[in-house]
């Protein structure tokens, strides 16, 4: 079965207004560039966390967001969920610090690449880590026959020689268009047992960010939407998986614009500091941070905020445009905002 990396649809383009606000904010990003070693920090603790929770809940993995944050920086176990769910947790996690040494080194997709990501994805979970299925498998859900697996390695190779540009002409389209296309080659070939789709959504970020692009945020509850066009382009109606891919880029550009615009690094300080400085109690801006009230970032176990942001929480609780968060036990009213 000889893979097909061309799109049916001749000149094939996201929706207009979706391609036009991807360029206008894709600028507005390398306005920013280099970006600060303290804002790629907390990009990338932050990534680390939501594309895994997102890639695995895609996948039918039942652990949420902040059940994710737990076991991928505290190593913590989450009653009433498998063993399963959290090798699956760490796992991407792990694959994730992969994917963002390549790109920091500016690496090509190889097959070595590939099989080793595939490594951590499956790490104790599945003899077949790091080896092209040997098996024939099927894609629920589609009526699409997956390719032979023994010509599985040459159709991997023709794919790596697509996203790398060599001898053919992926170069054409668009980046992220072309991102889309190779995320559902991909996909079309099925190359392994189990983890195709993480494996393929790695993938899709890493030619992303290679191409000077946020990472694609492929949303939980856009599963529905996602897997629909992906069997459209199974039949060569590429445009609703493009425009998808285009939508999760955008809103990959919406958090890198928001970190930039964010304090300058210098302003971020522990919350027991801030606790000080504003005669407020530190336990109680942590619960404030936690409940999501307070914008704060946590790294190496301990919350971070601003004057600003306490401020701005402040002045939203004043005007009853957030519910005020309770005070721990034992913390005066009069200390809180």
């Amino acid at each position: 079965m000889p893979m097909r990396y061309e799109p049916i649809e001749s000149g094939l383009r996201m929706e207009k207004r979706l391609a036009e606000r991807l360029a206008r904010k894709k600028a507005q990003l390398d306005e920013h560039r280099p970006l600060r070693p303290g804002i790629l920090a907390r990009l990338h603790e932050d990534l680390r966390v939501r594309l895994t929770y997102h890639s695995n809940a895609i996948e039918g993995n039942s652990l949420t967001l902040k059940e994710t944050q737990i076991v991928v920086e505290e190593g913590i176990t989450i009653g009433g969920h498998s063993i399963r769910e959290h090798l699956e947790a760490t796992n991407h996690a792990g694959a994730y610090d992969l994917l963002r040494q390549l790109t920091d080194k500016g690496t090509r997709i190889t097959i070595e690449t590939i099989l080793e990501l595939h490594t951590l994805v499956l790490h104790d979970l599945n003899p077949t880590a790091g080896q092209f299925r040997q098996v024939a498998v099927y894609i629920r859900g589609s009526d699409l026959v997956t390719p032979h697996y023994s010509q599985v390695p040459d159709l991997m190779r023709q794919w790596v020689n697509w996203v790398n540009n060599v001898d053919m002409n992926s170069a054409d389209y668009d980046p992220v268009v072309r991102a889309a296309i190779a995320h559902h080659g991909f996909a079309m070939v099925h190359p392994f047992e189990d983890g195709n789709g993480r494996v393929g959504r790695l993938l899709l970020n890493m030619q992303l960010l290679r191409d000077g692009y946020a990472p694609a945020f492929l949303l939980r509850d856009w599963k529905g939407r996602y897997l629909t066009a992906l069997l459209a382009a199974d039949k060569g109606a590429y445009t609703p998986i493009v425009n998808l891919v285009g939508q999760a880029v955008e809103a990959g550009l919406d958090f890198y614009l928001q970190a930039c615009n964010a304090q300058p690094d210098e302003h971020y300080q522990q919350l027991s500091i801030l606790a000080k400085t504003t005669s407020l109690d530190p336990n109680y801006l942590g619960l404030l941070a936690r409940q999501g009230k307070l914008e704060a970032m946590k790294r190496g176990g301990r919350w971070y905020s601003t004057l600003a942001a306490i401020q701005t929480y402040q002045e939203q609780a004043q005007k009853g445009l957030l519910q005020r968060g309770r005070p721990p036990k034992g913390t005066s009213e009069s200390n809180t905002p």
